[in-house]
């Protein structure tokens, strides 16, 4: 058994040591966060331990004061005090740079912060001479000195003002960031509180360690900020280096790299065998661009972000990727042959929030491939001015569904053999009272990409039971109503029988709705297809449209649960215009399949005469009718007269 030289208890001091010797290593070893958040913690750690050892050193050396140097005592005591004071500085310093709170408070804020622990960090240095901490001297040996609680009152006031910071600016924080930080605080506070009632023994030490783990597991932990598949940097850690580049002010500037057909490159190779590839990609570009932050975006996406704006030679950059990206990606045990987009996004083109860098990086990345089609790599005003048309767009989409001021138009389906008006589509229409009218690509896209699809799919669906419900559009010929599903929409599980319900409160029949779908509807998903079988036992029928666009064939086409397949406006524009001349064969396949054709986009009587010769079944077209509100659309029915004769 150890001898030791004091009466103190070391016990709880002693058990930190070892905790707090893995927990520096490990993190000191692990890839953190270029931020100052991340050099405030490692302060915390090494202060912590060094004061963990320097206390425990201090009680025994002032048992044995008189036999060793003087010196030697005050050393260990100032040792003590110091890094006492700087942990209760760290801490504080690392919840203000958590919540950005040094650039509120002016130029010299972080040395407004630090001028308490600065003095009484003076103060420990000047007390073997005034005695101003504490004093050795006979008989008694270890005395307080007049400034020894302000060691004490620096730590509380610490403790006080980050509290403050995160109560004031908790805007800027996570409920996760707020936790961690608030707890640090009241196990700090709670530990000297027991150290003063416990005063032979050393517990400090134990509050202060649980502090640091819990800073460790809620807020500094580095899986938080790193993305397991490819071992770079994720989003978060983007967020918080941006937020500190903009509080430093200084320049920066990103290149969003996008693999491209991401989601059919995953079919293609799997999932295990694209991740060992990505992961390939991340370590190159590492390693190359060393001195830009790499980060993994999702969905194949790459982020370089260089901190020497005015330096960094994209052109080179990117030459350099695509020239790799030639060579397939090999290694533990992978080959992948990748191809990618790139797109640079300047500082000047940034907000200053980080929050809505982010939102205008997600936008560029949806961006980034189309852009290069044009020919454009670096991200322009005019790029930006669309993705705030987007933004906008999608504001006014979420308060017309709010207010369920949606509209439906509906265009005639004519037939061919009848020579009459017997269905029509319903298509969605949004005017906003600000932008005025605004298109379907533009609503339909934004409400697919933020999730609001399916409840713009049900309001629309709706509008056609109101519309099916209150006119006359049965009795004027109208068999069917032709409605459009997006692929996302039908991933609700609960979809069949949403709509199903919807008709049924309106007492509309299902078999009334023909149901639009694309072909990649059906692809390889379970979820998709019953869902389609449950409309089906409820009556509904199912159109395939965008025919011609895709990869179908006639193989495919009879597996697929449709009746109607819709050739694509471009090929029949196409074949008209004379330049593709497949349009017959196209039809002549649909109907070989014991399926019918419909042709969109027939706009005049040379369009109509060549869709009546090629033998199709139904047209659908500017030709008849532009889409017209639901009222107009049956005083058309109505002029069109009960025979229902071409117009």
């Amino acid at each position: 058994m150890f001898h030791w030289l004091s009466s103190y208890r070391y016990e709880y001091a002693l058990a930190t040591i070892p905790v707090q010797v893995i927990l520096l290593a490990f993190y000191l070893f692990r890839r953190n966060l270029p931020t100052r958040t991340n050099t405030s913690f490692i302060t915390i750690m090494v202060a912590n331990l060094v004061m963990t050892v320097s206390d425990i050193v201090a009680c025994e050396v002032l048992a044995i004061w008189q036999d060793i140097p003087l010196w030697v005592s005050y050393a260990a005591n100032m040792v003590y005090f110091i890094s006492f004071t700087i942990r209760g500085w760290a801490l504080f310093d690392y919840a203000a740079n958590e919540c950005h709170a040094y650039p509120l408070a002016g130029r010299h804020g972080r040395f407004l912060a630090a001028i308490p622990s600065l003095a009484l960090v003076g103060l420990t240095l000047v007390t073997p001479w005034l005695h101003t901490i504490f004093q050795i001297a006979p008989p008694t040996g270890y005395q307080t000195g007049p400034m020894y609680s302000a060691i004490y009152y620096c730590t509380y006031f610490y403790i006080a003002l980050s509290t403050i910071c995160v109560v004031v600016l908790r805007r800027a924080l996570s409920r996760r960031q707020i936790l961690g930080v608030l707890c640090c605080n009241a196990i700090l506070l709670v530990g000297i509180i027991i150290r003063k009632q416990f005063d032979h023994t050393l517990v400090l030490s134990y509050f202060s360690m649980l502090s640091v783990l819990v800073i460790y597991l809620t807020i500094q932990n580095p899986d938080l900020f790193r993305n397991k598949k490819t071992e770079l940097f994720n989003r978060e850690a983007f967020n918080h280096i941006v937020a500190e580049l903009l509080d430093q002010e200084r320049p920066f500037s990103c290149l969003c790299i996008c693999i491209d057909n991401y989601q059919s490159m995953r079919t293609l190779y799997g999932p295990r065998q694209l991740g060992n590839g990505l992961r390939l990609v991340g370590r190159w570009m590492r390693g190359t661009f060393a001195d830009c932050h790499v980060f993994y975006w999702g969905n194949g996406g790459y982020l370089l972000l260089s901190t020497d704006a005015p330096k960094m030679d994209w052109p080179r950059v990117t030459t350099k990727i695509v020239q790799r990206f030639e060579h397939h990606w090999e290694g533990e045990g992978t080959t992948v042959g990748l191809s990618v987009s790139m797109l640079g996004l300047e500082r000047p083109l940034m907000p200053d929030n980080p929050e809505e860098i982010m939102l205008l990086v997600n936008q560029v990345f949806r961006h980034v491939a189309e852009e290069n089609s044009r020919g454009s790599y670096v991200a322009s005003t005019d790029l930006l001015a669309r993705i705030e048309r987007s933004k906008t767009v999608e504001e006014a989409l979420g308060r017309a569904l709010d207010e369920r001021r949606l509209e439906v138009h509906m265009q005639p389906i004519y037939s061919v053999q009848e020579q009459r008006v017997v269905g029509a589509e319903a298509l969605a229409r949004l005017t906003d009272p600000t932008m005025g009218p605004i298109p379907p690509n533009e609503f339909i896209k934004v409400a697919e990409q933020n999730g609001s699809i399916m409840e713009l799919g049900r309001q629309v669906f709706e509008r056609v039971c109101l519309f099916l419900e209150g006119s006359q559009a049965q009795e004027l010929g109208i068999r069917r109503v032709n409605v459009n599903l997006s692929p996302a929409q039908c991933l609700n599980d609960e979809l069949a029988k949403e709509l199903a319900d919807i008709a049924s409160k309106h007492g509309v029949s299902m078999d009334l709705f023909d149901f639009e779908v694309t072909e990649t509807l059906f692809e390889d998903n379970a979820a998709i297809q019953r869902q389609v079988l449950e409309l089906r036992k409820h009556g509904a029928v199912f159109s395939l449209d965008d025919f011609g666009t895709g990869v179908s064939n006639l193989t495919r086409l009879m597996d697929l649960p449709v009746h109607v397949v819709k050739l694509d406006v471009g090929v029949v524009r196409s074949y008209f215009d004379g330049r593709i001349a497949i349009l017959p064969d196209l039809v002549g396949m649909i109907h070989k399949a014991k399926m019918t054709a419909v042709l969109e986009g027939v706009e005049t009587r040379q369009m109509m005469d060549g869709v009546e010769a090629m033998g199709c079944d139904y047209v659908q077209g500017y030709f008849f009718s532009r889409p017209l509100p639901p009222e107009e659309f049956i005083t058309y029915l109505r002029n069109l007269g009960h025979q229902g004769v071409t117009p």
